[in-house]
């Protein structure tokens, strides 16, 4: 009788087992290895057009798999997960906000997110809505208005979003002072219209 070889629990007892042994802590760095076994860049990303020129001389393999593109770095956010953000970004970048930036302090994040989000500022429409910033508040850029657009968007985007830059950071080793881009995979995904109360995301897996 022919044997079989079941590999589908293997990710699943190595994050069991990472969890017991270390801690939570090290739960994301096991994520991300078991999301990259196998996988390909995507061919679908949409980039700043200012920076375009730059990336260009750049292959989907440098941008999507190893974040990078010469000196700069790379983010990678998805717009499958995250339309209404991408289209803040996408909306930003048309209006010539910051195609570049910088990664600052820890901790300097909330009073930036607080001087363009705060009360009497941004005003939220739906019980679930929350304010999204491009240039992000963790960014040199953030929290300066002139280089800041905001709409608002589902929370659970803006949850997924503070999760996945965390992610980002450190998988593309984005250290305070750095610069870096950011690339929309599954443009086509981007939301057209503003957000009117509905998650339409068609992947909705990422929350946090």
């Amino acid at each position: 009788m022919a044997k079989t070889r079941s590999t589908g629990l293997l990710p699943i007892l190595l994050v069991g087992a990472v969890v017991i042994l270390f801690g939570p802590q090290l739960l994301d760095q096991v994520q991300d290895a078991v999301t990259d076994l196998g996988s390909a860049p995507a061919e679908s990303y949409e980039v700043a057009p200012a920076i375009k020129p730059r990336t260009d001389k750049c292959t989907a393999e440098q941008l999507l798999k190893e974040r990078q593109c010469d000196d700069l770095k790379v983010v990678q956010l998805s717009a499958e997960k995250m339309p209404y953000i991408t289209r803040n970004i996408q909306l930003a970048w048309a209006e010539g906000k910051p195609a570049i930036l910088h990664k600052d302090a820890p901790g300097s994040d909330q009073t930036k997110r607080n001087t363009v989000c705060g009360t009497g500022v941004f005003t939220k429409t739906f019980a679930d809505g929350s304010c999204d910033e491009y240039a992000f508040a963790s960014t040199v850029e953030g929290g300066q208005w002139a280089n800041v657009r905001t709409e608002e968007v589902p929370l659970r985007e803006q949850n997924c979003q503070g999760g996945t830059l965390r992610q980002e950071y450190r998988r593309a080793n984005i250290q305070q002072g750095d610069a870096f881009i950011v690339v929309i995979t599954n443009p086509d995904k981007i939301a057209t219209s503003a957000y009117a109360g509905s998650d339409t995301a068609e992947d909705q897996s990422c929350t946090s």
